[in-house]
C-alpha cells in the first residue's frame, strides 16, 4: 500500500487538514520513506484513501510545492523534488572549491611528469609578434599608451572582438562588450552584479572549481546538474528551475572542464527554452572552444540566444599567453549597464596598454594563423594520449574521447585518491583529483589527465606508469 495512504487525520485538530496531509507527507519526504522523483499518488486516489474531498489533496499537494518539497508535470503528477533547498550541501571551499593541494609540493621538483599543468608550453606564445605590436604601440603613443581607457574596454579593441565573433556565427555590437582582466574576473563581476545572498545558480557536474569558487563567494547556493554523454541533464535543468528559481545557469557548451563533454545542437536549443521559460540567464564559458579537431563548426550557445539569455564569456589567456590577463563578455542589453558598473568598482578599467596592443596584433591578422597553430599541435597531443590511454589504460579505466580541449576525463576507480597519488609520486608522475571538481566534497575515482605540456615519449612512459598503480592497487 502507498506510504501516503497510511497517513493518520486529526479531524479535531485546530490545524487544516490539508496542512495535516501535506506535514505527513513532508515527513515521509524526510525520513527517506518517499525517495526523490517519487511520483505522489493521484488525487482522486488519495482523497478517497484518506476519506477527504479531492480539494483537500490538492491544497496539500499545493502546499508542499510552495515548501518545494515536490513539483509538478501537467498530465503526469506530482513528484518528490530531488533534493530540498535547506539540504543542498556547502561546498567544501577549502580542497575543492578553490584549490586542491594534493601533489602541490611535487609540482615543481625536477623529474616528474605532470599531467596536472594545463598551460602551453611557451615556443606556441606569440612572442616575436605580441612584442612587435607593443613597440608598435609605443612609437604610436608613447607615454599615453600607459593612461587607463574606458571601463568597459578600449573601443577599437570592442570593434575587433565582434568582427571576430562572426566566426562562430555570434552577432553583436561593441555596447554589449565587457573587457575583462581574465575570464574568471568576468564570472565574478558578473555574479557581484547579479546575484545575492541565498540565490541558486545552476551548475553542470563536475565543474570548473574557479567559476564554483566566484558563486559560492556571494553566498549562492549551486545546484548540481547531472551530466550525460552529450551535455547536461535536460530534465533535471528544467526541474530543479521549476523548484528553486535559480538566477544562472553555468555551462561549457564544449569540451566541458573537467569531462570534455560537449553540449549537443538540440541540447542547447532546448536549454535557451528552458532559460527564457523559467527566467534564468546562462554563463557561457567559452574556455577552450578553440581546441577543436574536428570539422564540426562550433554552435555556442550565443549564436543560437535569440531571447538575450546568454552571458557569453572568453579569454584570450589560454590560447595566446597565460599572463595577458585579457577577456571579454557579451552581454545581454538589460543587464549590460549593471556589469560595467560592477566592472569600475572593481578595478576601474583593464590594463589599457595590453588592450591596445592586443588591439594591434588583432588587425594584423595573426590571430587565425596562430590559432591553427595551437590546434595542430593539441590535435597531435590528443592522439598520442588517446593512443597511449588506450595501449596501456583500456583495459583498467573508463574513459571519453571528446575530440577537443587539453585533457581527459579517466576514471581510475579509485576513490582513495591520496594512496593513488602517492603511489604516482613514487614512479613520478602527478595527476590532478576528480575531487577537485566536485563542489560538495564527495570522493570520486576520477583523475584529469591534462595533456598539453607533457612530450609524446614522457607521456606514453606517464601513462604507462598510472596503469601499473591503478593495477597494484584495484
Amino acid at each position: 500500500m502507498e506510504p501516503v495512504f497510511l497517513i493518520n487525520i486529526d479531524k479535531n485538530s485546530d490545524i487544516p487538514i490539508y496542512r495535516q496531509i501535506g506535514d505527513a507527507i513532508f515527513r515521509l519526504i524526510e525520513d527517506g520513506t518517499l525517495k526523490p522523483n517519487y511520483r505522489l499518488p493521484p488525487i482522486r486516489k488519495t482523497a478517497e484513501a484518506l476519506g477527504v474531498n479531492t480539494v483537500t489533496i490538492v491544497s496539500a499537494y499545493k502546499y508542499l510545492e510552495n515548501k518545494k518539497a515536490v513539483y509538478s508535470h501537467v498530465g503526469s503528477g506530482t513528484f518528490v523534488s530531488p533534493i530540498l533547498l535547506d539540504e543542498i550541501p556547502k561546498p567544501v571551499e577549502k580542497e575543492n572549491v578553490f584549490q586542491n593541494r594534493e601533489n602541490e609540493h611535487y609540482k615543481n621538483a625536477s623529474g616528474f611528469i605532470n599531467f596536472a599543468d594545463s598551460s602551453l608550453p611557451q615556443k606556441l606564445f606569440p612572442t616575436e609578434e605580441f612584442k612587435t605590436s607593443l613597440n608598435e604601440l609605443l612609437d604610436r603613443e608613447g607615454g599615453g599608451a600607459f593612461y587607463t581607457v574606458d571601463s568597459q574596454g578600449y573601443m577599437p579593441l570592442r570593434e575587433k572582438i565582434c568582427s571576430y565573433l562572426t566566426d562562430y556565427g555570434i552577432n553583436t555590437y561593441p555596447e554589449n562588450i565587457q573587457i575583462l582582466s581574465g575570464a574568471q574576473q568576468g564570472i565574478d563581476i558578473v555574479s557581484k552584479a547579479m546575484v545575492s545572498y541565498g540565490d541558486v545558480v545552476l551548475a553542470e557536474n563536475p565543474t570548473f572549481y574557479g567559476a564554483a569558487g566566484a558563486f559560492i563567494s556571494r553566498g549562492c547556493r549551486i545546484v548540481e546538474i547531472p551530466l550525460e554523454d552529450n551535455g547536461p541533464d535536460i530534465s533535471a535543468i528544467e526541474n530543479m528551475a521549476k523548484l528553486y528559481k535559480p538566477k544562472f545557469f553555468y555551462s561549457m557548451a564544449y569540451f566541458q572542464t573537467p569531462t570534455g563533454i560537449s553540449c549537443s545542437l538540440n541540447k542547447k536549443r532546448r536549454i535557451l527554452e528552458l532559460a527564457d521559460k523559467y527566467g534564468f540567464y546562462i554563463i557561457e564559458d567559452d574556455n577552450l572552444y578553440d581546441f577543436n579537431y574536428t570539422r564540426a563548426a562550433i554552435v555556442p550557445y550565443k549564436a543560437l540566444d535569440y531571447h538575450n539569455r546568454v552571458i557569453y564569456i572568453k579569454s584570450f589567456s589560454k590560447i595566446l599567453m597565460p599572463g595577458l590577463r585579457i577577456g571579454f563578455a557579451v552581454l545581454p542589453n538589460k543587464i549590460t549597464q549593471s556589469i560595467t558598473n560592477a566592472k569600475y568598482t572593481t578595478d576601474i578599467s583593464t590594463s589599457g596598454l595590453l588592450q591596445k596592443a592586443l588591439d594591434i596584433y588583432l588587425s594584423k591578422n595573426l590571430y587565425k594563423e596562430h590559432i591553427e597553430k595551437l590546434r595542430l599541435y593539441g590535435r597531435e597531443q590528443y592522439k598520442a594520449a588517446v593512443k597511449y590511454c588506450d595501449r596501456h589504460l583500456k583495459d583498467l579505466c573508463r574513459y571519453i574521447k571528446p575530440y577537443g580541449g587539453i585533457s581527459l576525463w579517466i576514471d581510475t576507480g579509485i576513490e582513495d585518491f591520496k594512496r593513488l597519488s602517492q603511489s604516482l609520486a613514487q614512479k613520478n608522475v602527478i595527476v590532478s583529483p576528480g575531487s577537485k571538481f566536485l563542489i560538495d566534497g564527495s570522493k570520486t575515482g576520477y583523475i584529469r589527465l591534462c595533456f598539453t605540456a607533457v612530450t609524446p615519449a614522457k607521456m606514453e612512459s606517464g601513462i604507462r606508469r598510472i596503469a601499473e598503480c591503478v593495477d597494484s592497487i584495484l
